[in-house]
């Protein structure tokens, strides 16, 4: 569906995309048949056949990205005021998305407002990542941020696991040191001449990259402290 293939993401391709994706997935089959659930900042619904056996509902206000489809949205309004009814929702799914809202506590408020009594948030978000979705993106977050933000708007329950250790941060860190390099052209059938010369030293540096990603994946368990991870996953209930 539309622009994002967060699910065919592989592991070495976007190692923070990966680890969402499997949280999501997690989720997914985590909740029984029938739950209403609310995709806060779905963007293109990347999420929702994992849904299918949910009452799946979307909301975004549609202006992260401009090569983005939103038209799949059953809401585009602010996640800091959501056109909703109160305690509309057995669970809500926020993943990505706190770090582009400007009022991220008044968002997690709204959230709690649309939880049914019990129901739970799924939350994540990045700690350190580079800017993106440029001008609507305003923070990062410590496991100590997030917590402290969902228990102001009422949740309970909060848990605040890492997404992977400092490895795994590392591993999603290095292709983004690769240079840029003109690329063949093959596959657009725009041939670049440039590209074309280029073409075995592109490969060869993004194989060495492969291989040191591998063994930063590899080595990632033994970062017992886990306090300096590319992101958190949350779980939060009313």
């Amino acid at each position: 569906m539309g622009n994002q293939n967060f699910l065919k993401t592989t592991k070495l391709a976007d190692v923070a995309r990966w680890c969402v994706s499997q949280f999501v997935v997690s989720v997914a089959g985590s909740l029984p048949p029938g739950t209403a659930v609310l995709d806060a900042g779905a963007g293109e619904c990347a999420y929702k056949d994992l849904f299918s056996h949910c009452t799946y509902k979307s909301i975004d206000l549609g202006i992260g990205d401009s090569s983005w489809d939103y038209r799949h949205l059953d809401y585009i309004a602010p996640l800091d005021n959501m056109p909703i009814d109160d305690e509309c929702f057995d669970a809500v799914l926020c993943t990505q998305v706190l770090e582009h809202v400007s009022n991220p506590f008044d968002t997690v408020k709204e959230i709690y407002r649309v939880l049914k009594p019990g129901g739970q948030l799924f939350l994540t978000a990045p700690m350190s990542q580079g800017e993106h979705q440029i001008p609507y993106d305003y923070f990062r977050y410590t496991s100590y941020g997030l917590r402290h933000i969902c228990e102001l708007a009422g949740f309970q329950s909060v848990e605040v696991s890492p997404l992977g250790g400092m490895f795994l941060r590392w591993a999603y860190e290095v292709p983004r040191a690769m240079p840029d390099m003109p690329t063949s052209g093959i596959k657009s059938g725009k041939i670049n001449l440039a590209g074309l010369l280029l073409a075995p030293v592109r490969i060869f540096i993004l194989s060495i990259v492969r291989l040191v990603q591998m063994f930063l994946i590899l080595v990632d368990p033994l970062d017992k402290d886990k306090v300096d991870p590319w992101g958190w996953k949350v779980v939060a209930r009313k």
